[in-house]
């Protein structure tokens, strides 16, 4: 059988999306959700610190939105994501998503502010059975050599959608208020709902199903940690992530640099955001259109340099006052950090069985998020007591620090990645 070459860069994304219709109807569902939470995420950023007043609520904010979804990857969406039928449970994470969406309507005042750090954590805590379902069903709705596509198209229109949702979200919120930017994220749910629901192909491996449902949702988690444990190459590439992860502390001060530093309100935060959605979009896009995605070891060496450069456009951010060099930091910053994610993540997919595949990625989720919350409570308690480009360049700092121990410990050792697991 010969092997199909497909297109590299933009012409590879429209190859896959034209031939594959499961594909495109699941990466239209995930185009209008990401947009809707750009919006949610401006919106509500700008109004809880102008009630609260704080240099920790941005970092509270972040952590909500990243730890519940990590303890819930840690001790059951994974194990959901494999158990269970992956649409039914990306659709019921949509329908309950937009329900929860609608409660930030009710953030009124300094009093109220509350409901704006449960709701966040609410949503994070159901996002987490959307996402390991979505990419542990992604290998089967593919074919061998569209994986890849898929993968990076996914980095690829979070990163896009970042830029557009951002900065219309900014401008809607300037424009129209904050409650529209909050109902149209909840509609953004179920308009995701809707194209996942018509996704012909099987999410889950029959099989595979039918042998999990056999054993205890305990054994099942225990099997996802054995399994990351017993191969160094799944190890090696979960924990490539981490040291981004804890640069990525500072993203919960960004609205605080355009409040106190910037003065430019929820325009400069949209601003911010876009700037590191533009580097997300294109450091895997312009990767792929000279380097095959199946072509594992340069893929290897683009990761730890992409690595340097997504710590390096934080320094940048953090030790100036200027948005321009703030945008140019966090271009950089993402350009690099998208990198990461994508080759790492293309690797734990291609090379997991199907069988431990959604916990294996849900524990990779994890990993990133529960450094991520650390580092975002690290960033805010150093902004609070020396301001929030200190809290920035710590962050930074230790970064660079766990990036030196992930080479040197990991990386070097790491042994020839073998091709996709069946």
């Amino acid at each position: 059988m010969n092997t199909v070459i497909p297109p590299r860069g933009l012409a590879g994304y429209a190859w896959l999306l034209r031939r594959n219709r499961d594909m495109r109807m699941l990466w239209s569902g995930q185009l209008v959700s990401y947009i809707g939470d750009w919006f949610n995420s401006i919106a509500l950023l700008g109004l809880m610190i102008e009630l609260t007043r704080s240099n920790l609520i941005g970092s509270l904010i972040f952590l909500c939105a990243v730890l519940p979804g990590a303890i819930a990857g840690l001790f059951i969406s994974g194990v959901v994501a494999d158990k269970f039928d992956r649409k039914k449970v990306m659709i019921a994470a949509d329908l309950i998503r937009a329900l929860i969406a609608l409660s930030f309507l009710l953030v009124r005042s300094s009093t109220t502010a509350w409901i704006g750090l449960v709701g966040t954590a609410a949503l994070s805590f159901i996002s987490s059975f959307f996402q390991p379902a979505a990419a542990a069903a992604a290998p089967n709705l593919t074919s061998a050599e569209e994986l890849p596509l898929a993968n990076a198209l996914g980095q690829s229109t979070f990163a896009s959608t970042t830029v557009i949702g951002s900065l219309i979200g900014g401008a809607a919120a300037a424009l129209f208020g904050r409650d529209v930017s909050f109902i149209l994220n909840s509609a953004s749910f179920l308009l995701s709902a809707f194209f996942i629901s018509q996704v012909a192909a099987r999410f889950n491996k029959v099989a595979v199903r039918e042998q999990l449902s056999r054993g205890g949702a305990l054994r099942a988690l225990v099997e996802g940690f054995v399994y990351a444990r017993d191969h160094r190459i799944t190890l090696t590439y979960m924990l490539a992530k981490l040291p981004w992860a804890f640069a990525q502390g500072a993203i919960g001060l960004y609205a605080v640099y355009s409040l106190q530093i910037y003065g430019m309100g929820d325009v400069g935060t949209s601003w911010l955001y876009a700037s590191r959605g533009a580097g997300g979009l294109l450091g895997p896009l312009l990767v792929s259109s000279f380097i095959p995605l199946n072509d594992t070891p340069r893929l290897a060496r683009v990761l730890r340099a992409a690595l340097v450069l997504a710590i390096s456009g934080h320094v940048l951010l953090g030790a100036t006052g200027w948005i321009g060099f703030g945008m140019v930091g966090l271009f950089s910053a993402y350009l690099g950090g998208a990198c990461v994610w994508v080759f790492s993540t293309l690797i734990l997919q291609s090379t997991t069985p199907d069988a431990v595949r959604g916990r294996v990625l849900s524990l990779d989720g994890v990993s990133m998020s529960l450094t991520m919350s650390v580092a975002s409570l690290f960033a805010g308690l150093v902004a609070v007591s020396s301001g929030p480009q200190w809290g920035v360049l710590a962050c930074a700092a230790i970064a660079t620090i766990g990036g030196f121990v992930w080479y040197f410990v990991f990386a070097r050792r790491a042994e020839a990645i073998p091709r996709r697991a069946a």
